[in-house]
């Protein structure tokens, strides 16, 4: 077929599936768009990381305080995204995006600006939640409803690709600013990117609804919102406060009976946010294990990686920044052409090898030495993004190919979900374990010196160097002292780390071995309706 020819095929396609031409004929420019506006929500996740060891300094933040600060954004973001997806497929998804980038560049303005506390702080973070979980859901609900069925997965496998380095993008652009300013700037570069993608956005992407006008489930979204908030919540704190915690058991409960009550109010209810008959689709239920597993792993054991960089290695911001960008380079090429692969060799045999490679990077993470060198970093993470890109792209287009066009919302809410609730818990469980295992480790050696000083030691690896760094300004015996309790701090972390690092492999071997048994042989399409499946489903039972 000649390609003006093909080019009708696809229009034709597209009208047949209710898109405008209008719409058709700017798609790409569509995606783009969208895919600024979502690494602006990205952005946010993962551009703080590099200005912690400032803010640490700048707020006395402990340990936990800056486990918060990066956590805050992630639960309340992970918490709200169903109610953001129901609400923008009932009342306008370009609309409720446009709302969620305000709300995000004001918060993003606020740290900066007005911020004199670690609690402001983690607040304006809480709020920047707010604000992405009404613009990435819509992001992906969008890009499902301008696209035809036969470059969905295309445009669907870039999303995840610019998903996946969206994060690493925000770090790079962070550190070239903290080179030259302090950490005013991270928030900034939120702020900025969110003022461009609301212009872009009201200029090019189109309005869509639900044509079905499906009622907002407004009682299951807020089961669902307290349900995550309170397990994440608990998790979070329980290495540190332990279950006796009057606090930490309460958010227990409340987690608990919101999940029972969500459930039990999604069976009954004419018109769910999360429709339960879809974890009876294999494809959909393995997808949401596949990302939830794998984003777990994946950013639960990188939240120390830029202090490695910097509090380890010695880099500066800029070069951590930079350090990047090149293990980023297989995610960015690999994932579009993921749909290919996919129809070559299958959908089993594309995730399972993904879940290897970055149980791979994972292992080779372990056998750091406790100042690795830069090949290290570089050859480890190379391969824990080329097996990113192998798992996301299949994952994300097998979910949102199981629900229902005008219900995108449901699909994209969940997918962002099971991303954001695998990080959150990751952090908050990955991360406490850091936390806890650094104390123990540093303790004996925090002892030995006298004052507050040997708390400030005892809370966390930037501290401890800011003590050192205090002492060796002394000369003398301090100064010998100061490098041995650097040293020893440095090891405590490295160790604390690495132990990370082997829990999430673990749990990358188990998802591997689950998706090598449970996925569907020779499933290759990545764009079957909901319908495909069920009349799949009935031949089956039938036969």
């Amino acid at each position: 077929m000649s390609k003006p020819a093909a080019d009708r095929a696809s229009l034709q396609d597209a009208l047949d599936e209710g898109i405008p031409e209008s719409t058709y004929r700017r798609r790409w420019g569509i995606l783009a768009t969208l895919c600024l506006g979502l690494m602006t929500a990205m952005v946010a996740n993962m551009s703080l990381n590099l200005a912690l060891p400032d803010l640490t300094v700048e707020f006395s933040l402990t340990q936990l305080e800056l486990t918060w600060v990066v956590e805050a954004f992630a639960l309340v973001f992970a918490s709200l995204l169903f109610i953001a997806a129901a609400i923008a497929d009932r009342y306008g998804r370009k609309r409720t995006m446009l709302v969620g980038l305000v709300v995000f560049i004001l918060a993003s303005a606020y740290a900066p600006l007005f911020a004199t506390t670690g609690g402001e702080l983690i607040a304006s973070r809480a709020f920047m939640g707010i604000g992405g979980a009404l613009v990435m859901p819509t992001t992906l609900s969008i890009v499902n409803v301008v696209f035809p069925t036969k470059e969905r997965p295309k445009a669907i496998a870039i999303w995840a690709a610019v998903a996946g380095v969206g994060m690493m993008i925000g770090s790079v652009l962070t550190g070239i600013l903290l080179h030259f300013f302090d950490w005013h700037a991270a928030f900034y570069l939120g702020a900025v990117l969110g003022v461009i993608a609301l212009f872009a956005s009201w200029r090019i992407v189109p309005e869509s609804v639900d044509e079905k006008a499906t009622p907002v489930d407004w009682v299951g979204g807020a089961f669902i919102t307290a349900a995550l908030a309170g397990i994440v919540y608990t998790i979070m704190e329980v290495p540190s406060h332990g279950w006796s915690d009057p606090v930490t058991m309460i958010a227990a409960t409340v987690g608990a009976a919101s999940l029972i009550a969500f459930i039990w109010w999604e069976n009954r209810v004419e018109h769910p946010m999360l429709d339960l008959k879809l974890f009876k689709n294999r494809r959909f239920s393995l997808s949401v294990v596949s990302v939830t597993l794998t984003f777990f792993a994946m950013i639960g054991a990188f939240f120390g990686m830029t202090q490695i960089f910097q509090l380890v290695m010695d880099y500066g911001a800029l070069k951590t920044s930079l350090a990047m960008i090149p293990p980023m380079l297989p995610m960015m090429v690999v994932g579009p052409m993921v749909p290919r692969l996919v129809a070559a060799v299958g959908t089993r045999w594309t995730v399972v090898p993904g879940l290897v490679a970055v149980a791979t990077g994972f292992l080779l993470m372990t056998t750091w030495p406790t100042v690795p060198s830069y090949w290290d970093f570089f050859i480890a993470m190379s391969i824990i993004t080329l097996g990113m890109a192998l798992v996301m792209t299949p994952a994300t287009n097998m979910m949102m190919a199981s629900v229902p066009r005008n219900r995108s919302g449901m699909g994209s809410a969940m997918n962002d979900t099971t991303r954001e609730l695998g990080a959150s818990l990751g952090i908050a469980l990955l991360g406490s374990m850091i936390a806890t295992q650094y104390t123990q480790n540093i303790s004996s050696t925090a002892a030995q010196v006298p004052g507050e000083a040997g708390g400030v030691i005892e809370d966390s690896l930037a501290g401890a160097l800011a003590v050192t760094d205090q002492m060796a300004t002394a000369g003398g015996e301090a100064a010998t002292a100061a490098a041995q309790i650097a040293q020893a701090a440095q090891a405590a972390f490295m160790d604390a780390n690495q132990y990370a690092m082997m829990v999430s492999a673990v749990i990358a071997i188990a998802t591997a071995v689950l998706m090598l048994f449970a996925l569907p042989r020779g499933e290759k399409s990545l764009s079957a309706e909901p319908e495909d499946d069920e009349i799949r489903e009935e031949v089956k039972t039938t036969a």
